[in-house]
């Protein structure tokens, strides 16, 4: 399989050496650093290219167009944007996995034509959320002769409603918010209820409202 690799940093640098373990990929790598060219060079059996990965100029000379698969492993997010855009509109790349930096990155390379993305920021929050908070929802009743859900749910710590009070953040009609557990306490809440991180929420209402809800609740703020 002939691979070429976007980036020779930290990342890159592991899957290059993962990748090298098998005699029948051919590995091309582009790295912007002269040193880590050299190091690169010294260590692994790959063509090693100095040069700025967003250049069609330097793609065209890695022979993108007749690469198996494209990495984006660059700390740039919009290096790896422009490439893998470059990779399916110009050279027709038919795979292409990118690192997102950031969280907010991760929707632009998949509109730019990367096929998989991983974020490792994302990744880190989840494992960080679930060390401290290992359950994250608990459904005390579900009756659904009676279309009535009641959810203990967990607001992590990169939701987007932290620091919006409860009335502006919309839930939905057929669901209430009938208690929040806070610091070994509980509230009844009110509309002006400011949510925190951390705060368990008591939902009840109909089984589709109270499960929109939970999302609503989970859903996370971009890095």
């Amino acid at each position: 399989m002939r691979v070429l690799v976007l980036g020779a940093g930290r990342i890159g640098t592991h899957l290059i050496r993962y990748l090298s373990h098998e005699s029948e990929n051919k590995l091309t790598v582009i790295e912007k650093s002269k040193v880590r060219c050299k190091e690169v060079s010294n260590e692994f059996d790959a063509t090693i290219i100095n040069g700025d990965g967003s250049s069609p100029r330097i793609l065209k000379v890695a022979d993108l167009s007749n690469s198996d698969l494209l990495i984006l492993a660059t700390d740039n997010d919009e290096v790896n944007v422009t490439a893998a855009k470059y990779a399916k509109k110009q050279f027709g790349v038919p795979r292409v996995f990118a690192i997102s930096n950031s969280p907010k990155n991760t929707s632009r390379l998949k509109d730019s034509g990367a096929d998989v993305v991983v974020c490792p920021v994302e990744l880190a929050l989840h494992d960080l959320e679930s060390m401290f908070f290992e359950e994250k929802s608990n459904t005390l009743l579900d009756r659904p002769e009676l279309d009535l859900k009641i959810i203990e749910g967990l607001i992590p710590v990169n939701a987007r409603i932290i620091g919006k009070r409860l009335g502006e953040v919309g839930l939905p009609e057929k669901c209430t918010v009938s208690l929040v557990c806070r610091n070994g306490g509980y509230i009844f809440p009110n509309p002006e209820l400011e949510l925190r991180s951390g705060d368990r929420v008591l939902l009840m209402g109909e089984s589709k409202a109270v499960e929109d809800s939970i999302e609503l609740l989970r859903s996370r703020e971009e890095a």
